[in-house]
């Protein structure tokens, strides 16, 4: 469960209680807002730290060497990030600062572009590390065509955070910043923060609903194997002023009502006069609705992992004995994301790839094989962590140490907190006989062949072409590309190799044709084995029902084919009574969690797979478990 007092649990279970709800939305948002470019006039760190100067985050953790004689050797100063993973920093110029801290036409300058609209107020942040900001500025925002639709000429600050709100000032596609003086002299102007970006909360009588949807196994045929889900949130929105109507100018928020807006929504409890909140997660928003005969607006958004939907993972190579641990956190690296955005279960450290590879699929495609291949899951929870979890989580290992578990992963639920339960036998996830069988890959022994140009391709006299292509059979090795009938002096100046084809970059001092010519060692699936175990009471009882896992290239070995097939056979040989209830709820219980409840005589525990939580001023929740054996 989420960290939560014992006043708020016990306010969850109350006789008489009043649950609140809040949601967050940033209309502007530099990590998925495509649009938001940034460029400067002038330049002494790494263009990778620019778009820090729009992404809302104003701390500097450390100070930053300088050219500028002010770095002493008192290990106080370290050397500046390259990557904005390593630190903020935002922009730093070069020009240094004359006399009192005046620079010289042309002055330095930062320019925040983006798609067309609304800047409700200006915010321009220096360097708190090093206590450097500027003190003579000017801001001007531009619309179409060049037109300066404001301008702000500040004179003599004094603060490391300057802000003001204006009048909300429509249309506008670029945020101008002009340095003239600074407050230092021999000093670049360093701006850490330019770009303010536009947040609101809705609360009371703004927010009308939240709906969550969050799951780890899907409604599906078959067995529940190798699940990956996108939670889905719907809020709805007060919308008697019409803010949210598309076509309202007036609307602060008009021209941001648009795709990939960050949703954070959270349900509480008054405590001692105080409110506790309770995450349900972030989200990013859909199509926004707002009928015109209708009082509220609203948008569906879902996780992360909606995104590695749409992303793609085309770095794989062939990988010797790589762990699945290795393998999903290598995506996910590859897919933007750091340390702290996802988890990623220890145990798949065990589970080892002779040969791993993936082609050209999302990112999310290449989690999911690696769910089927350990039995996992892959979720978001409710602090946004991207879950990468293996088969103990599924099999639900935890002990069981009664009806009032102290575990802080468990929560009791009596009769008097559901309005309806039952325990459904799903036998459609029955099995008793589970055959698995291994992809083992093997290299041909000589080179070959595995990928020819269909045609002579043109090449400029002086120019550089870089051609991307597929191998015919997927995956190679050793590649080695070459040239045929190509103009003098025509090289391969460099090339990439993937497991599924490679970037080969060309160039040619003269015009021509040229073929280009692949030789590698394809790996192929030779000598499959099959792992099959049954259970004969279960075929006694019920029938044969026989599974077959799905061919997974991840499954190489007879040894981990055998594991899988044991584990499937252990989960689903008998009928399972699964839990299906409707209850009063309580927000801090998530997915994983352990439900208690009682079933006649008997305490029975349940594995928390899926809930509907709906919020309209009052909570109720539908939730979905895996009984725990």
């Amino acid at each position: 469960m989420l960290p939560a007092s014992k006043e708020f649990n016990a306010a969850m279970v109350a006789d008489t209680r009043r649950t609140f709800g809040r949601v967050i939305i940033d209309f502007t948002d530099i990590m998925f807002d495509q649009s938001i470019t940034v460029t400067a006039n002038e330049q002494a760190n790494a263009a990778a730290l620019l778009p820090q100067v729009a992404d809302n985050l104003t701390d500097v953790p450390r100070r930053w060497a300088s050219a500028d004689g002010t770095t002493l050797a008192d290990g106080l100063s370290f050397p500046a990030p390259s990557v904005p993973a390593d630190g903020q920093m935002g922009w730093w110029g070069v020009q240094m600062a004359g006399v009192g801290g005046a620079f010289s036409p042309s002055f330095p300058t930062l320019t925040v572009n983006f798609a067309s609209r609304p800047v409700h107020s200006l915010r321009v942040v220096g360097d708190s590390a090093r206590g450097d900001f500027p003190v003579d500025f000017e801001i001007r925002l531009i619309g179409a065509g060049g037109a300066v639709r404001h301008t702000r000429t500040v004179t003599g600050n004094a603060s490391m955070v300057w802000q003001e709100t204006i009048t909300p000032v429509t249309e506008v596609l670029q945020y101008v910043l002009e340095v003239r003086r600074w407050s230092h002299a021999g000093r670049q102007a360093k701006i850490v923060e330019v770009f303010t970006s536009i947040q609101e909360t809705y609360e009371g009588d703004n927010l009308i609903s939240i709906s969550l949807l969050e799951e780890r196994e899907l409604a599906q045929q078959g067995l529940p194997v190798g699940i990956i889900s996108a939670n889905e949130i719907m809020v709805k929105l007060d919308n008697s002023t019409r803010r949210f109507d598309a076509g309202n100018r007036e609307s602060p928020l008009y021209q941001l009502l648009v795709q990939n807006r960050r949703i954070r929504a959270w349900l509480g409890a008054e405590i001692g006069g105080d409110m506790e909140w309770v995450p349900l997660g972030t989200f990013w928003s859909g199509e926004w609705t707002a009928q015109r005969e209708k009082l509220y607006a609203s948008t569906t958004g879902r996780d992360r992992l909606e995104f590695l939907r749409k992303s793609t993972y085309s770095a794989s190579q062939v990988l010797v004995n790589q762990s699945l641990h290795a393998l999903a956190t290598t995506i996910l690296i590859n897919a933007g994301l750091n340390a702290s955005e996802y988890w990623v279960d220890p145990a798949l450290q065990s589970i080892i790839v002779p040969n791993a590879w993936f082609g050209t699929v999302s990112h999310r495609e290449a989690l999911r094989q690696i769910a089927e291949a350990s039995l996992g899951q892959v979720y978001a929870d409710r602090n946004g962590v991207i879950r990468v979890e293996g088969a103990g989580h599924l099999l639900g290992q935890e002990s069981f140490v009664g009806p009032m578990m102290s575990s802080a992963q468990s929560l009791t639920i009596s009769a008097d907190n559901y309005f309806r339960k039952d325990t459904p036998v799903k036998w459609g996830e029955l099995a008793n006989r589970i055959e698995v069988e291994t992809q083992p890959l093997r290299a041909v022994a000589t080179a070959q062949e595995v990928f020819r140009s269909n045609e002579p391709v043109p090449i400029a006299a002086g120019q550089t072409l870089t051609l991307t292509v597929r191998y015919n059979e997927p995956p190679v090795i050793d590649a080695v590309p070459s040239l045929v009938d190509a103009p003098a002096g025509a090289a391969i100046i460099v090339a990439t190799f993937y497991a599924w084809g490679a970037d080969v970059t060309i160039h040619s001092p003269n015009a021509g044709t040229f073929t280009l010519i692949i030789n590698g060692r394809p790996l192929r699936v030779l000598n499959k084995e099959r792992a099959v175990t049954e259970d004969a009471t279960s075929i006694r009882d019920n029938g044969l029902l026989r599974y077959e896992f799905p061919a997974n290239h991840l499954v190489q070995t007879l040894s981990r084919a055998q594991a899988i097939a044991d584990t499937l056979l252990r989960l689903y040989r008998h009928p399972r009574r699964d839990l299906a209830m409707d209850w009063r709820g309580n927000p801090a219980l998530t997915l994983g969690d352990m439900v208690i409840t009682r079933d006649h005589q008997d305490w029975l525990r349940y594995w928390v797979t899926k809930q509907e939580i709906d919020y309209d001023g009052a909570l109720r929740v539908r939730l979905e478990g895996r009984l725990a054996r």
